[in-house]
């Protein structure tokens, strides 16, 4: 029988990849969540592709998430509908630690260069850390996989060229393919959260997946 996790344990995920990672994970009332999203605000007005983004970003502030780099690691600042269920922290965490894990292997400054520089790395960044929160919320509910996600490409909030959408719908698209096969996506983080799931709350995972 299938255990719901817990949201200790959903926060226990998060520490182990933030940890792995070097980043730190805050909630949305912590005072660093309040301070790092003024921050980002007054940055935004000096630079015109980081204002579109974030008027996108404010206007979704309850529901988006974000992940920021700082000379101490990145720091994952989790929105208010992130923190609602445990599924759903899991899930989030695990996307935004995807993209910590992508500044971690780049270096802070050179993975926040290209994530806003160029159309098509975004595609790809975001694309992969889909995938991530799609595979553990499915490990986690035992709910297929579907294109929802991919759908969520093509939104404002990430300003991707046309070619670029297609791009990330292409690398998305065969990253479901592969969980729909009973398969890990090849996805770092991917690994990182099954491992640590069935280590640590296998009963929390959906009965016939794994």
């Amino acid at each position: 029988m299938t255990i719901p996790l817990t949201l200790e344990q959903a926060r226990a995920l998060g520490a182990h990849l933030a940890d792995r990672h070097g980043a730190t994970v805050v909630e949305p009332t912590d005072t660093i969540s309040v301070g790092a999203r003024a921050l980002l605000r007054a940055l935004a007005h000096l630079n015109p592709v980081i204002q579109d983004v974030w008027d996108e970003i404010e206007f979704r502030a309850r529901s988006v998430s974000l992940t920021l780099p700082s000379p101490a690691g990145a720091i994952v600042i989790l929105s208010e509908s992130a923190v609602a269920d445990p599924v759903g922290y899991a899930a989030t965490v695990c996307h935004e630690m995807q993209h910590a894990a992508q500044l971690d292997a780049a270096g802070s400054i050179q993975g926040s260069i290209d994530y806003v520089a160029s159309s098509e790395l975004r595609a790809r960044a975001e694309a992969d850390a889909y995938a991530v929160g799609v595979y553990v919320s499915y490990l986690l509910s035992g709910i297929a996989p579907r294109n929802e996600a991919i759908m969520s490409l093509a939104s404002n909030l990430y300003h991707l060229a046309p070619e670029d959408v297609d791009l990330a719908r292409g690398i998305l698209s065969s990253h479901l393919a592969t969980m729909k096969g009973g398969a890990v996506p090849p996805i770092q983080t991917a690994l990182e959260a099954m491992t640590w799931l069935r280590l640590n709350a296998p009963d929390s995972i959906a009965e016939g997946i794994l």
